[in-house]
């Protein structure tokens, strides 16, 4: 009997050490004190002290869902998926303009007079970014990044069109380009990536998301709009450094 109580005891602490580490990470994702849960849960599951609480979540007697759902009705929490949603529909309604400053902006083509260009969707470079003109055939000249893998192709088959070009010095607008993050699947990612968006001023022009429930891997698809390689260097090192997040890269 002593034995038997002794193994209870071993595993009663276990779970408690258990059912506490599961209880702070919720509590932290929910914003909730675990003054206001203890309050709110020993009532709820029927039991007298914290510890009771947190041995029976430790020991799989309380469903974590169902507690989580009870904490935030009970505090008129919104759920991570809710607050995703929201914080994605206030971001891509925002439109944040840019200081009128010295920028590198306008492309400057040489040897080709005022000859109207655009920027080539298939790189979608920026200023920074070392560039190379392409004279298409009735719409002026395309600008490329140099290592753009389209421009290769066009320079193998017409090298004759292919022309110098550089960043100008003038007002800047912006560029939009996309930003893929891979990570791992978590409620309030969505969040946590467009509070370092909106933190730098980012506009972004469109979402699109992909889960891979076997792997438990998300990769979601920014078309934002970037001013410089400043603020995209910026922004890739913060999005690296959130929680989960296991890359996050400029496409093209």
């Amino acid at each position: 009997s002593k034995i038997h109580n002794w193994f209870r005891k071993q595993d009663r602490d276990k779970n408690i050490i258990a059912g506490r580490q599961i209880l702070d990470n919720e509590l932290n994702q929910l914003d909730i004190s675990l003054r206001e849960a203890e309050k709110l849960l020993l009532p709820r599951y029927n039991v007298t002290s914290l510890e009771e609480l947190l041995a029976a979540i430790g020991g799989g007697d309380i469903r974590l869902n169902q507690m989580v759902n009870f904490l935030q009705a009970k505090l008129n929490k919104p759920s991570a998926e809710e607050e995703d949603r929201e914080a994605l529909r206030q971001l891509t309604q925002k439109s944040y303009s840019q200081p009128a400053r010295k920028e590198s902006g306008r492309v400057v083509v040489e040897g080709v007079g005022n000859l109207m260009h655009h920027i080539a969707r298939c790189c979608q470079p920026i200023p920074g970014d070392d560039i190379v003109g392409f004279i298409t055939q009735g719409r002026g000249i395309s600008i490329h990044r140099a290592d753009c893998d389209q421009l290769s192709e066009l320079i193998s088959h017409a090298p004759e069109r292919i022309v110098d070009a550089v960043w100008g010095e003038s007002y800047s607008s912006g560029y939009s380009l996309v930003v893929r993050v891979t990570a791992n699947d978590r409620s309030g990612l969505l969040r946590d990536i467009t509070t370092i968006l909106a933190n730098e001023k980012v506009n972004v022009l469109g979402v699109s998301s992909r889960s891979d429930t076997k792997k438990q891997l998300a990769t979601i698809d920014m078309d934002i709009e970037i001013y410089n390689h400043q603020v995209l260097g910026r922004v890739l090192a913060r999005l690296n450094q959130v929680s989960d997040i296991i890359d996050a890269r400029r496409l093209h």
